[in-house]
């Protein structure tokens, strides 16, 4: 192209007879970067950039004369011949601003990029946020549809299916809880009419004959099924979510009343010690009846597993807690993460049911069931520490 244009613009200069060699220059003399030199076929100069070298017409190809590189190249029909030489120093002194002309744009586009991706990609995955933590909120017992609102399509479909499983879960969980509920409530009444009739046999029996013995042990046996019965209806109400409340509860209410009313039980008496530390009230959100049902289980594995003549203290303490602590031998850490386990103790020992039900309620009502052994600030015993939720914060009770 450039020797092209070249002999384009000057053909007269060109056709003209032999004349001394044309500069051609738009400006006064100065340094040039790149200069050519226009020879004919026989090796004539007719005409050269300001600053050309003034050697002999070189053969075509590169070369290296005078520490510049120089390229020389025939016209087709060999009538013309250029050379272009640049100064080995110019390639070193144009690198730096080409580079910066090309990746300075580039580079803004870098950090523009790595500024607003990370923005972009956050707003992009909020809704797949979103989701995680709807459903990394739920607690075991929450199988309600994850209450979201619109989603990408994408996610939509998955929060669909993960409602599906959640129904079909659920469906079956409450089929499992009301037969349940179903059995125990049907064999309340057969269990209680045939515990009467022992005891009815034992008291129409000879004192101190076989006959007694037998139909006073199995009076203890109906007893002890009956409670068993009572035990699975209280779980199976701990297990459903829908049915508890979450109205104000002023935990120092039941607890007083089953303290009165565990005092008044045969062999309790005064074991039951009861300290509400002054405090006028301890309002929690939850479901009384619930509540109730969660103290009662732990007096009463207070009171069956503490020695038989041992003080079962209920304190409430100054920062809301309230605590019931039983003597006794010191339970080991294995023991003390399996014991709100189902049916985790023996028969002797109880139902098995009393710990997981009131871990259960807890749970259920945004709180939980620490268990201790030894008790704070002894060197035995075993202590409960049960907590709800409250309105106006954490609220804590302790118990057993």
């Amino acid at each position: 192209m450039l020797l092209g244009g070249i002999i384009s613009r000057h053909a007269e200069r060109l056709a003209a007879p032999v004349q001394p060699p044309l500069v051609v220059s738009e400006a006064t003399p100065h340094d040039e970067y790149t200069t050519w030199r226009l020879f004919t076929g026989d090796g004539r100069l007719v005409m050269n950039s300001h600053g050309a070298s003034e050697a002999s017409m070189l053969p075509p190809g590169f070369a290296t004369i005078g520490g510049a590189r120089v390229y020389t190249e025939a016209t087709p029909d060999r009538r013309y011949v250029i050379s272009v030489a640049e100064p080995a120093g110019h390639r070193g002194h144009t690198v730096l601003p080409t580079l910066v002309r090309l990746l300075g744009p580039l580079f803004g586009l870098v950090v523009l990029a790595l500024v607003l991706i990370p923005i972009l990609l956050r707003k992009g995955f909020a809704p797949l946020s979103k989701l995680r933590a709807e459903i990394a909120r739920r607690g075991g017992g929450n199988l309600a549809p994850l209450a979201l609102g619109p989603l990408p399509d994408e996610l939509a479909a998955i929060r669909d299916v993960v409602d599906q499983l959640l129904g079909r879960v659920r469906r079956a969980l409450e089929a499992e809880r009301n037969f349940s509920a179903n059995a125990a409530h049907e064999m309340r009444t057969p269990v209680a009419v045939a515990m009467a009739q022992a005891q009815l046999l034992a008291a129409q029996a000879a004192p101190g004959s076989p006959m007694q013995r037998d139909a006073a042990q199995m009076a203890a046996g109906l007893a002890r099924l009956a409670a068993r019965l009572e035990k699975l209806l209280q779980l199976a109400r701990a297990e459903s979510v829908a049915t508890l409340r979450r109205d104000p509860v002023d935990l120092l209410v039941p607890l007083q009343l089953l303290v009165e009313e565990f005092a008044a039980q045969p062999g309790v008496g005064t074991r039951l010690h009861f300290d509400d530390g002054g405090l006028p009230d301890l309002i929690v959100a939850a479901d009384l009846d619930a509540v109730a049902i969660a103290l009662r289980n732990l007096i009463e594995n207070a009171l069956r597993h503490g020695p038989a003549d041992g003080i079962v203290d209920i304190s409430v303490l100054p920062d809301g807690a309230v605590r019931v602590v039983n003597g006794g031998p010191v339970t080991s850490r294995e023991r003390l993460e399996a014991l709100p386990a189902r049916f985790a103790s023996r028969p002797e020992q109880g139902s098995g049911l009393g710990l997981s039900i009131v871990r259960m309620i807890a749970e259920q009502l945004g709180g939980d069931l620490n268990l201790r052994s030894p008790a704070d600030g002894r060197e035995d015993g075993f202590e409960a520490i049960l907590r709800f939720a409250s309105g106006a914060g954490p609220r804590a009770i302790a118990g057993h």
